[in-house]
């Protein structure tokens, strides 16, 4: 395995901008982890903190949404996770998960990959299949203030046998344009910049920053989805996200907002 395909914890420090550096309270770079979302809550946990960033080359047990398993194959993909903490209840963060699916498609951009788009609430697709994924979690009390935890996993280059046990269609960056993708070390720390970014500006500028972002890439706007929240499918025509990040559903009832489910085309 060339060296290359590794992180390497000088390359991205090298590459990170001066306002992560100075935030990062601890960058973890690991061969092989269970999780790096589970490693941030337990350093959390112990106290360390607020900012941190963990990222592995392998994940034995990557999570992603709903408790399903990320697959993810020795440096292939970016697995990465970061902390931040907020002295603030939940509610004046609405919408941040879908801010941050905005700012890791915007940064996919940035290296010339087209036609990028988001399915509610935290994939990125290509061509209807699955590229990057994104998991929140919260950590403590939420009504005053508040730890997060993003993980984001991006398939970069994933050959065929090694995804094949994934139950869904799926891409990956080396597949949809012919010359490479960036190197994994690069990514990383364009993602970890730009959400940084996102993270110091979120509370001032709140979702309505992202929205209108976040519907032009709207996979589903337009068209006849169901939609699973809470044990109970609901169809209608899908009609983009409310400025709290809600999935606006335009059913036989009338509009509907649904805070949380997952959604698929009917």
């Amino acid at each position: 395995m060339k060296q290359s395909d590794l992180l390497d914890s000088k390359l991205i420090q090298g590459m990170l901008s001066p306002v992560s550096l100075d935030r990062i309270s601890k960058l973890i770079l690991l061969e092989e982890v269970d999780s790096t979302n589970s490693l941030l809550q337990k350093e959390l946990n112990a106290g360390m903190g607020p900012v941190l960033v963990c990222s592995a080359d392998h994940q034995t047990a990557g999570r992603g949404r709903s408790g399903k398993f990320w697959h993810s194959p020795l440096s292939k993909n970016i697995y990465l996770s970061i902390s931040w903490e907020y002295a603030l209840p939940y509610h004046k963060v609405d919408g941040l998960s879908l801010a941050i699916g905005v700012v890791v498609l915007d940064s996919l951009i940035s290296y010339g990959y087209p036609e990028l788009k988001l399915k509610w609430p935290n994939d990125i697709l290509f061509d209807g299949a699955k590229l990057a994924g994104i998991l929140v979690e919260i950590i403590g009390r939420a009504d005053s203030s508040l730890k997060i935890i993003v993980g984001v996993g991006v398939n970069v280059n994933m050959s065929a046998k090694q995804g094949s046990v994934i139950g869904r269609s799926w891409t990956d960056l080396s597949s949809i344009k012919p010359k490479p993708p960036p190197s994994r070390n690069e990514l990383l720390a364009t993602l970890v910049d730009q959400l940084i970014d996102l993270f110091l500006s979120y509370p001032e500028k709140g979702f309505s920053h992202w929205r209108n972002s976040w519907n032009a890439r709207d996979s589903f706007m337009g068209k006849n989805a169901q939609i699973i929240s809470n044990g109970e499918t609901l169809s209608g025509i899908s009609r983009g996200v409310d400025s709290k990040g809600r999935l606006i559903l335009d059913s036989s009832e009338g509009l509907l907002f649904i805070a949380a489910g997952d959604v698929s085309l009917r």
